[in-house]
Parts: structure tokens; sequence; C-alpha cells
């Protein structure tokens, strides 16, 4: 896939989020009046275009936010999908189109004016033959400097810093240099690493959106929150209410009863305190303060 292919992808769903936007009767204005998102981040996600955005993570936030004001969620995993997807460099795209091979007798009979004959045949079966020489050569030349080395007792073993002249094979990484520069000039140079077991590669967690959820416990508890200046909530919450948004800013909530609440803030869950009434400031990257 090349940047021209995601880049347009983007564009497609771009236009078809500014359509959806279009058919419910909402402005651009209307989707920052519902979701704070500024505006220049609202039109670069019609346009298919995020120069100048913030990091990845705040990106897929923008998105989903706006796909929700507008009542497009069905969108969502097809931008995700091409937002997290990587490019495959030009070299990686020339190399594959190299690999591919016509075979050497698909010539047809008539190609070059007259009827097949067996020279092409042959030629593939002599290309194959240098091939297999110049591959004993290679393999011929590499054990004789192993050879040469170990029983004139040549190499150096560099192991875990501690300097080992001698024979002997050492458990781990080290490397061999030829005392006679003249035999490295025609000869290829070998550096061992010793097998450690298969380790598997640990695939990193994926960003966690700026998230803020807010869960009622046992009892009634007011809740008042405010996301870029602007009250997004402001309702008592009954006992296993829960609500969520999204943290293009910091928010700024009011409890009435703070330990009534559940806060759980980019997934983790934060300890609630108790003191009745209290106010907080939670922001996108994971941080909090107590205002009053």
């Amino acid at each position: 896939m090349t940047v021209a292919d995601k880049n347009e992808a983007l564009k497609e769903l771009g236009r078809m989020a500014m359509e959806r936007r279009e058919s419910v009767g909402l402005s651009l204005e209307d989707i920052f009046e519902k979701t704070r998102v500024r505006m220049e981040f609202l039109r670069g996600i019609e346009q298919g275009t995020y120069q100048g955005f913030p990091d990845l993570v705040y990106i897929k936030g923008f998105v989903r936010t706006y796909l929700s004001a507008i009542g497009a969620e069905e969108l969502k995993d097809d931008f995700m999908g091409w937002l997290n997807r990587e490019i495959t460099p030009q070299s990686e795209r020339s190399d594959r189109n190299n690999d591919r091979r016509v075979p050497l007798d698909s010539t047809p009979a008539n190609a070059l004016g007259g009827p097949a004959t067996g020279t092409t045949k042959g030629f593939k079966m002599a290309s194959h033959f240098w091939l297999f020489v110049i591959l004993f050569l290679l393999l011929a030349g590499s054990a004789g400097y192993v050879w040469y080395s170990w029983s004139n007792n040549v190499f150096i073993h560099h192991y875990n810093g501690l300097h080992m002249q001698g024979g002997g094979v050492t458990a781990g990484y080290y490397e061999e240099e030829p005392e006679d520069p003249s035999l490295s000039d025609y000869l290829f140079p070998i550096t061992y690493v010793a097998n450690t077991g298969n380790i598997e590669p640990v695939a990193e967690p994926e960003p966690v959106a700026p998230n803020l959820h807010i869960r009622a416990n046992n009892t009634d508890v007011w809740v008042e929150v405010t996301i870029s200046d602007r009250v997004v909530f402001s309702r008592t919450m009954t006992p296993g209410t829960e609500s969520s948004w999204d943290l293009p800013s910091a928010a700024t909530v009011r409890f009435g009863r703070l330990e009534a609440a559940t806060v759980t803030l980019n997934g983790t869950v934060l300890t609630a305190d108790t003191g009745g009434t209290a106010t907080f400031e939670y922001n996108p990257d994971g941080t909090f303060r107590r205002i009053r």
C-alpha cells in the first residue's frame, strides 16, 4: 500500500462523512458547538488531510467524536483501519515486482520467426549448472577459510569483555578476526551468533484514546462535566448509571458527593476520595488534580 492509496482512501471516507453531515442538516459550526473539536481539525477529517494534527491517538479520538456527532458510527471501523495502516516502502514494492519470473521455455514457437527449438531448455540447464558451480565454490572457500583459521589458531574470540585465543567454542556472541590480512582480502568474514532460543516478539498495545468515564455507585450523585469551557453534562446520576466523554482537551468535573462515583480516566480506574462536594480537572494525558 502506498501513501497515495492511504490518502485517497481517507479522502473518500471524509467525503462520505461530509455527505452524512449535510444529509442530517448540520454545519461544521454545529459540530464544533457539539464536540468543541477545533474547526481546522473537522475540515481536515472531511478533506482527508491530517497535516497539523497532533499524535495519532488524538486523531482517532477526534474522528470518533466527529462520527458520533453526525450519527455515522458505521464508518468508524473503516476510518480506524486506514489510520492504523502502515506504508510499504517503495524499495520493497520494487523488489516484489522484480521477483516476477518469466519461464525460460515459455516463448511461442513463432516468436522468433521460426519453429521452436531446444535452445531455450538447453540454456536453462546450462544456467543451473553454472549456478551450482558458483555455490559450490563459495561453500568450499568458506569451509577452507574456517579450517585454515582454526588449524592455525588465528581466531581471537571476544566474549562478554573476555579475550580468549584458541580453538574452543564459547557459547554466546563472539566475533572472529583473522590475523592474516592477506587471506581476509579474498575470503568472506564470518560472524557467529549463538542460538539463545526463540524470542517471541511482544506486540505494542494500541494507545487508548483520551476518555473520561463516570459511574454512579450505590447512591445518587450529582455530576457536572465541562469540556473546552462548555458544559456537556449536568444532572443527577442514579445508582448503576454511567456516562463517557472523549477528551480533546482538559475536563473540569464537579461532584455533589465524590465518594458516590467511580471515575475511569483513559482506561485506568482512579481511587475514590471522600469529602462530599469536590471539583477535579482531568487531562487527556491521564493526569488529574483536585481544584477544590
